[in-house]
């Protein structure tokens, strides 16, 4: 029998079937364990655990067979201690069975850190440092010293707190600071639009102090400072360092901040056509605007010339942010008038 023969045989082709057969059960069959081994399309929904003590939140992935590490644990004044702070993967998320769960917990006592010397350090560099450790700014309060601004005691409810002594964090800690020589007086930085945390930031890096809080909407969430007193937008206001600054707050889920600040912080577009150089700088100033570059006609002289052109151009009802720049074209007084007959014979 030839080769050829035998291929096309019965026999062979009996064979060859069967091999095929058995090929294709034994693809199915691995497949099939596969998919009961990965549990294929088969997912379970991590449940959402914040806020839920962790005795509960055991109990909960236990019967959803899921598996969970507790990793870590923060304090949290404003959460019951031993609850879940936070939670990955998040709520909602599909995941497959046996997944493990890391979650955080809210500590019962609260994280202790060493109170740092600041002693002689500038109020920036103490700020600075208190930042870092955890610690937040209470009341600055100044007294008669030839070193402005130098930390003259660290305090913590009205006594001296030594450098090494365990505090909990977010602690607030009274700073006294030196008078220097003179007046001590210190600019009203400018907080609308700030977050509360930054606003009091802020200040406290101005040497000036929170004052009344009032939050003017039902929401407490999401707020930012949407007037304060003394106000610097009315003008340019000084106080005496240590005094306080009142805040007024609204929640950004209630109020546009975006379309409130740009109305703040605009002002009207200037007509200056007509005006010398000297109006110019007045009108700009008071506007707190720049005057961006200024063109002298052939002829035109600082103290014989007007405005015959500006950019942006004029416009009835047209606002422009602060601190944006306006250029000018000047030309001669006498050309101007010169020409201002003309143009309305005709």
């Amino acid at each position: 029998m030839t080769i050829w023969e035998f291929v096309f045989s019965r026999f062979f082709l009996r064979q060859l079937v069967i091999a095929a057969a058995l090929g294709v059960a034994i693809i199915w069959g691995s497949l099939k364990l596969l998919d009961l081994y990965t549990l294929h399309g088969r997912t379970i929904t991590v449940p959402e655990l914040e806020g839920h003590r962790l005795e509960e939140a055991q109990e909960i992935l236990v019967s959803r067979n899921l598996r969970y590490v507790v990793n870590d644990s923060i304090y949290d004044q404003d959460s019951e201690p031993g609850t879940i702070a936070w939670q990955n993967p998040a709520g909602g998320t599909e995941v497959k069975r046996n997944r493990t769960i890391y979650l955080t917990k809210v500590a019962v006592l609260p994280e202790m850190v060493e109170m740092p010397d600041l002693t002689d350090l500038s109020r920036r560099q103490a700020i600075t440092i208190l930042e870092t450790h955890g610690l937040e700014v209470g009341q600055l309060s100044y007294q008669p010293d030839i070193a402005r601004d130098a930390v003259l005691k660290q305090k913590f409810k009205e006594g001296r707190i030594e450098p090494g002594t365990p505090v909990q964090k977010g602690t607030a800690i009274d700073l006294v600071l030196g008078e220097g020589l003179g007046e001590n007086i210190t600019m009203v930085p400018l907080v609308i639009g700030m977050r509360p945390d930054e606003a009091v930031r802020t200040l406290n890096r101005a040497g000036l102090n929170l004052g009344e809080e009032v939050i003017m909407d039902e929401s407490e969430e999401n707020l930012k400072v949407y007037l304060q007193d003394p106000d610097p937008l009315e003008q340019t206001q000084y106080l005496e360092a240590g005094s306080h600054v009142d805040l007024f707050f609204r929640s950004t889920d209630e109020f546009d901040f975006e379309e409130y600040l740009e109305q703040l912080l605009s002002v009207p577009m200037p007509k200056l056509v007509g005006m010398t150089p000297e109006e110019v700088e007045d009108t700009l100033l008071k506007l707190e605007l720049e005057i961006g570059m200024e063109v002298f006609e052939e002829g035109a002289e600082r103290d014989d010339a007007i405005v015959y052109r500006q950019e942006p151009e004029y416009q009835e009802g047209m606002i422009i942010p602060k601190g944006e720049s306006i250029d000018v074209w000047y030309e001669r007084k006498d050309t101007s008038d010169a020409e201002g007959p003309e143009f309305n014979e005709l």
